[in-house]
C-alpha cells in the first residue's frame, strides 16, 4: 500500500504592495505585527516553489488567505495559487481576514492610512475560489456567508474537509446544527469507506498555552465542536488563526482523542509547513519550516529575518518606554491590538515596568528581585549564566518560543528557565504575602503555569505526531 501526503500551510496574509511599502505609517504597522507585510509575496513565492517541488500529494491552506480581504491581494495572491497547481493539487479556506470582516482594509501613504480600498465581499469567495476545492469535492455544504465546506479524496487514504467556520448562526465562528451534522456525516463516510478523515479550519477548538493567550482565537462552542467531532472519528484537525506552533491533544467526555494542529503563520516566524502522511494504519505529522526567499533580489535567511521581524513587537514597546514617550507606547500597545482604555490606572504602571526594565540588565534586574524579601531567590549561578543580556533580550526570547512552540526547549533545571521562571513567581508570592485571592492570584498563577509550557514546549512535541487506527 502507498501513503498519502498533504502539507498544510496558513495564514498567509498575502499583502499587495501597490497599498505602500513605504513611509511613516507602513513603518508603523509594519513595525506592531508579528507577521510581516511587504514581504508576504517573495515569502508565498518562495514556499509555494519549495512545496512545488517536494513530494507530497496536495497544498492545503488553512484560511486567512489576504491581509484584509483587498480585492487586489486575492488577486495576487490566486495567481499564485495557480502557479502552484501546475505541480500539486491545492485546497483552500477562507477565513475572517479574507472578507475583510473588520470593515477596514488599508493602503498606506507616507504619513497617513487610508481606506479607500476595493475588497472581496464574502459572497464573492466561493466563486473565486472555487478552482480549489470546491471543483473537486464530492460533497459541499453552502454556508448563508457564501463560501462552502467541502470534502474531497485526495490518494488513496485520506478524505480532506475543508470548513468554512466563520459563522455559527450568532456571530461568532463555528457552525450552526445542520452545519455540524453535515460534517459528522463527511467524517463517518470517510471511516466507512476505507479512508482517514482529516479536517482544516481556520479558528482553534483548543486555546493553545493558556485561555489567557488564545481563548479569543475560539470559537465559543469549541468543547461542543470538538466532542463532536471526536465522537464522530476525527483523529487530526488542523487549525490556524492565532499564528502559534502547537499540537494539542483533546480526549471526549466518551473518552475518544482528538489531536489538533495549529499551524502558525507562513508570513511570520518560524514560518512552518506541516506534512501529514497517511497509510493504512497510521497517521504522522513531522514540521518543515521556509528556510530561505528572495526580496527585491537578495536571498534572504527566512528564519533570522522572521525571527528579527517578529521581535519587533516587543522591542518597539520597549524602545517607546525608554524614550519616556507615553502616547508613543500608547499607540504601539493600541497596534498590538491591545485597548489601553480597558487598561484604565493599570496603563501608567505597565509603562512604568517597560521603562524601568528596558536600562536593565539580567544581572541588574536579578539582583533587584533577589531583595524582595519574600519572593522566591533566583540562583546567582543562572543570574551569572545571563548576567550580560539585557531584559528586553530575554523576553524576546520568550516571545518567540511561544510562536514556535519552543523549538529550543528550556527544562526546568536550565538557567534560562530558572530566570524567566523566578520572575514570573514574584506576583504570586506578593499575593500570598498580602494574602491576596480571588481574580488576581488565579491570573498570575496562570501565567507562572503558561510560562513553564511557553518555556518547555508541553508535555507533546510541538513539531512532530503519529497515531495509530484502525479503519
Amino acid at each position: 500500500m502507498g501513503k498519502t501526503v498533504l502539507t498544510f500551510i496558513a495564514d498567509t496574509h498575502h499583502y499587495s504592495r501597490t497599498l505602500g511599502d513605504s513611509g511613516k505609517a507602513f513603518a508603523f504597522r509594519s513595525d506592531s505585527d508579528q507577521k510581516c507585510l511587504k514581504e508576504t509575496g517573495a515569502i508565498i513565492d518562495s514556499a509555494f516553489d519549495y512545496l512545488g517541488k517536494s513530494d507530497c500529494d496536495a497544498v492545503c491552506i488553512a484560511g486567512d488567505l489576504t491581509n484584509d480581504g483587498e480585492r487586489v491581494c486575492h488577486e495576487e495572491f490566486r495567481e499564485k495559487l495557480y502557479k502552484l497547481r501546475e505541480n500539486k493539487r491545492v485546497y483552500v479556506v477562507t477565513a475572517t481576514h479574507d472578507w475583510c470582516c473588520d470593515g477596514n482594509p488599508r493602503r498606506f501613504s507616507g504619513e497617513n492610512v487610508y481606506t479607500d480600498v476595493s475588497t472581496l465581499n464574502h459572497n464573492d469567495i466561493y466563486e473565486f475560489y472555487k478552482d480549489f476545492g470546491v471543483n473537486d469535492a464530492f460533497a459541499e455544504y453552502k454556508t448563508t456567508l457564501g463560501p462552502a465546506s467541502y470534502a474531497v479524496n485526495v490518494g488513496e487514504h485520506i478524505t480532506l474537509l475543508g470548513l468554512i467556520d466563520d459563522k455559527n448562526g450568532r456571530n461568532s465562528a463555528g457552525y450552526k446544527s445542520a452545519h455540524l451534522d453535515w460534517i459528522c456525516e463527511q467524517i463517518k463516510l470517510a471511516i466507512e469507506n476505507g479512508r482517514v478523515p482529516v479536517a482544516m479550519e481556520h479558528h482553534l477548538l483548543i486555546p493553545h498555552i493558556t485561555p489567557l493567550f488564545t481563548k479569543g482565537c475560539c470559537s465559543p462552542d469549541r468543547e461542543k465542536i470538538i466532542n463532536t467531532f471526536a465522537d464522530a472519528g476525527l483523529k487530526i484537525i488542523i487549525v490556524g488563526h492565532s499564528h502559534l506552533q502547537r499540537i494539542d491533544k483533546h480526549v471526549s467526555p466518551n473518552g475518544n482523542e482528538i489531536y489538533e494542529i495549529n499551524v502558525g503563520s507562513l508570513v511570520g516566524y518560524p514560518a512552518p509547513m506541516v506534512m501529514v502522511t497517511a497509510d493504512e494504519n497510521k497517521i504522522s505529522v513531522k514540521t518543515d519550516y521556509l528556510q530561505k526567499f528572495t526580496l527585491d533580489g537578495e536571498e534572504l535567511d527566512a528564519q533570522k529575518y522572521l525571527a528579527n521581524h517578529s521581535a519587533k513587537v516587543i522591542s518597539v514597546l520597549f524602545s517607546a518606554a525608554a524614550q519616556n514617550d507615553r502616547e508613543l507606547f500608547r499607540q504601539r500597545l493600541e497596534a498590538l491590538g491591545i485597548n489601553t482604555e480597558k487598561l484604565g490606572k493599570a496603563f501608567t504602571p505597565l509603562f512604568l515596568v517597560f521603562k524601568k526594565l528596558s536600562k536593565m540588565t539580567v544581572a541588574q534586574a536579578g539582583a533587584y528581585i533577589n531583595k524582595i524579601p519574600f519572593a522566591k531567590k533566583i540562583p546567582q549561578k543562572s543570574i551569572e549564566a545571563y548576567s550580560s543580556y539585557t531584559v528586553q533580550q530575554i523576553t524576546e526570547t520568550v516571545f518567540l518560543n511561544i510562536l514556535d512552540g519552543a523549538r529550543e526547549k528550556y527544562t526546568t533545571d536550565s538557567d534560562f528557565y530558572k530566570i524567566v521562571a523566578g520572575v514570573f513567581s514574584v506576583p504570586v508570592c506578593i499575593c500570598n504575602q498580602m494574602n491576596i485571592k480571588g481574580k488576581p492570584l488565579e491570573l498570575f498563577s496562570e501565567l507562572q503555569r503558561a510560562i513553564d509550557e511557553i518555556l518547555t514546549g508541553g508535555t507533546l512535541s510541538n513539531e512532530t505526531l503519529k497515531i495509530f487506527y484502525k479503519i
